[in-house]
């Protein structure tokens, strides 16, 4: 299986094996993994399990990337409706509860602040999703980060976190609304 995540670099790409993959090599990527998260929310969520039932879809029938399609998507709202019925986080949630470490909440602008809850590989994932990002952007440890967006800890965090993990100095002055 393909990992993700590598750490700081010093070359031209954060991963390089990652980022210069052919088209295919990519598209196989991509199959792999939509077959392994479908699979894992199968077996680990009752809610995804029911519906991929009630869509007569099962994780093992994907076979290109196109029959995403035929699987179930939610929104916000089912979400919100979910964890209401099941606190604290619905029937959503895919891997026991003790393995949840960290959990951010959006703002509740729309509605009822939405939990989403992340294990401590989502978590390490996400922040190297980020200084993946800021590598590919030019950001290099002798530089500075500053982040004056007032996104606190819910998507703020990994994105400092992840300019850290390049190695830059973060300034956090977070007073700019959102």
């Amino acid at each position: 299986m393909a990992k993700l995540t590598s750490g700081a670099s010093t070359e031209k790409f954060w991963d390089a094996k990652l980022e210069t993959q052919s088209r295919q090599e990519w598209d196989e990527l991509k199959l792999v993994l939509l077959k392994k998260h479908l699979r894992h929310a199968y077996e680990g969520s009752p809610y995804y399990r029911h519906s991929f039932d009630q869509a007569k879809v099962h994780p093992d029938k994907i076979k290109t990337l196109i029959d995403i399609q035929y699987f179930p998507t939610i929104e916000k709202k089912l979400i919100r409706e979910r964890q209401e019925a099941v606190l604290p986080f619905g029937d959503l949630l895919a891997v026991p509860e003790r393995d949840v470490v960290y959990i951010s909440t959006s703002s509740g602008s729309t509605g009822i602040p939405t939990a989403s809850p992340f294990t401590a590989q989502d978590f390490e994932d996400w922040i190297d999703y980020e200084a993946r990002q800021f590598y590919s952007s030019g950001l290099r440890p002798e530089d500075r980060y500053c982040h004056a967006l007032n996104f606190s800890l819910f998507v703020g965090g990994p994105c400092v976190l992840g300019a850290q993990k390049v190695g830059a100095l973060t300034i956090h002055a977070g007073t700019i609304p959102s």
